[in-house]
C-alpha cells in the first residue's frame, strides 16, 4: 500500500508546482497560475475586485513573470490596477462577457502591444492598457468591432486600431452615454453615396476621411431620403473616392442618452471598370485573350476594357461577343478591377463543346482554337 500512496503524493506535489489556486473574493471569481506556461487564468462569474495599488492583487508574486492572461467567460469586469506592472505580459484573451475595464488595468506592461475587445465592452478607463506609466505606447494596437465602444475609445484617444470595414446597407448603432459610433468603410468605386437615419432619436451624422478630417456633416435634414424620415434625422449625400478609407460616424444630440437604432448607407450611383476575357478553363479562369469585340448592353467595349456607371446598389447587364451572351451583375461590393470571362468554344450554341465546334472554329480560323482542348466535352 505504500507505493500507491507515494505515487499519489508525487502527483499532488507536481500539480501544486504547476498551478496555484486562490479564491479572489470578488463576486465568484477565482484564479490559477500555470508556472510552466506562465499563464494566469481568471475564471468565474461577476466583477473582479479593484485594487488601490498594483501590489494589492492576490497574484502579485507572479506579476513580473506572467506572460499570458486569460479572462474567462462569465467574468464581467477587469479590475483597476489588476495587472499593472506585468512587464513580461505579451498576450491577453478577454472573454465576450467583459463589459468594463478599470483604470490602469494593464498599464506599465511594456511588452503588451495588442488587445482584442468585443461589442459588449461599454466602459474603459483611461490609461487602461495602451500606456507605460502615463506615456502612450506608439506600437500598441486594439482589435475592435466596427461601431463598438472600444473603437470609439481608441479613435478618440489616438490609439492605433484594426477594425473590419462595413458594407453598404443597414448598420446597427448602439450608443453608450456621450459615445459616437464609428464605422470604417473602404470605397471600392468612386460614386455618390447616401448616409442617413430613420429613428426616433435626434441623431447627427458625420463622414471623416482616413486622416480624421470631417468631409461631411448633417444634423436635421428636412427633405426625405426615406418616407419614414423625420425632421431630426440626418441625411448626407457625398461623393466618395475609390481606394480611400472613410469613417461613418453617428451620435445623438443629447449626450446623456443611450440609444439603439439603425442607419443606412447605400450608393446612389458608382463607376465600375474592368476587362472581358475568353475563359481558359471550366473553372472560369481568365485566358490572356481580351474580347476586343465584346459589347455591354449593346455598347462596344474599348478593346475588351470598360467603364460603366451603375445606378443604385447593383445592375445586371448583358454581355455579347461573337454570338455568345452572358449576364453579369455589378455590385458595389465587388471590389478592385473587375474581370469577366466568357466561354467562346461552343460556337454552334448547342450547350456542349465537341468536334462540331472544332470544325467550325477551324473554318473561321478562330483565335480561340488554342482553348478548345480545355473545353472538349464541356457542357453548360
Amino acid at each position: 500500500m505504500k507505493k500507491p500512496v507515494t505515487l499519489l503524493a508525487a502527483a499532488l506535489f507536481l500539480i501544486a508546482v504547476l498551478f496555484s489556486f486562490i479564491l479572489a473574493f470578488a463576486d465568484d471569481i477565482s484564479w490559477q497560475y500555470n508556472s510552466t506556461s506562465k499563464t494566469l487564468y481568471i475564471t468565474g462569474s461577476g466583477n473582479m475586485d479593484d485594487y488601490e495599488n498594483p501590489v494589492d492583487g492576490p497574484w502579485v508574486e507572479y506579476i513580473t513573470e506572467v506572460e499570458t492572461v486569460v479572462i474567462g467567460e462569465g467574468v464581467t469586469s477587469i479590475g483597476k490596477n489588476a495587472f499593472c506592472g506585468a512587464n513580461h505580459l505579451t498576450e491577453v484573451t478577454v472573454a465576450d462577457s467583459v463589459t468594463t475595464i478599470g483604470a490602469t488595468a494593464f498599464a506599465s506592461c511594456p511588452m503588451l502591444n495588442s488587445l482584442t475587445l468585443g461589442d459588449n465592452v461599454i466602459s474603459i478607463a483611461d490609461e487602461s492598457f495602451a500606456y507605460n506609466g502615463s506615456t502612450l505606447k506608439s506600437q500598441f494596437v486594439m482589435n475592435v468591432p466596427a461601431g463598438s465602444y472600444a473603437l470609439y475609445f481608441a479613435y478618440n484617444r489616438q490609439i492605433s486600431f484594426v477594425s473590419e470595414d462595413v458594407k453598404t446597407g443597414t448598420l446597427h448603432v448602439s450608443l453608450q452615454k456621450g459615445m459616437t459610433a464609428y464605422f470604417p468603410y473602404t470605397c471600392y468605386y468612386t460614386g455618390q453615396y447616401q448616409f442617413y437615419s430613420v429613428s426616433k432619436h435626434d441623431s447627427i451624422g458625420y463622414i471623416y476621411d482616413n486622416n480624421r478630417t470631417q468631409v461631411a456633416y448633417n444634423d436635421d435634414h428636412a427633405s426625405a431620403y426615406d418616407s419614414n424620415m423625420g425632421s431630426t434625422d440626418f441625411g448626407i449625400t457625398k461623393t466618395l473616392t475609390k481606394g480611400e478609407r472613410y469613417f461613418l460616424a453617428v451620435k445623438v444630440f443629447n449626450p446623456s442618452l443611450k440609444a439603439n437604432f439603425d442607419v443606412y448607407f447605400k450608393p446612389v450611383s458608382f463607376t465600375v471598370s474592368g476587362s472581358i476575357y475568353a475563359m481558359n478553363s471550366p473553372n472560369g479562369d481568365a485566358s490572356d485573350i481580351l474580347l476586343n469585340n465584346a459589347a455591354i448592353d449593346g455598347v462596344a467595349t474599348d478593346n475588351g476594357s470598360f467603364t460603366k456607371t451603375v445606378n443604385g446598389v447593383s445592375e445586371t447587364v448583358s454581355i455579347t461577343c461573337d454570338g455568345v451572351t452572358k449576364e453579369h451583375t455589378f455590385t458595389v461590393e465587388d471590389g478592385d478591377e473587375i474581370v469577366i470571362t466568357m466561354m467562346m468554344c461552343d460556337v454552334n450554341g448547342d450547350g456542349i463543346v465537341n468536334a462540331k465546334d472544332f470544325a467550325l472554329m477551324q473554318q473561321s480560323n478562330s483565335r480561340y482554337l488554342s482553348l478548345f482542348e480545355n473545353f472538349m466535352n464541356y457542357r453548360y
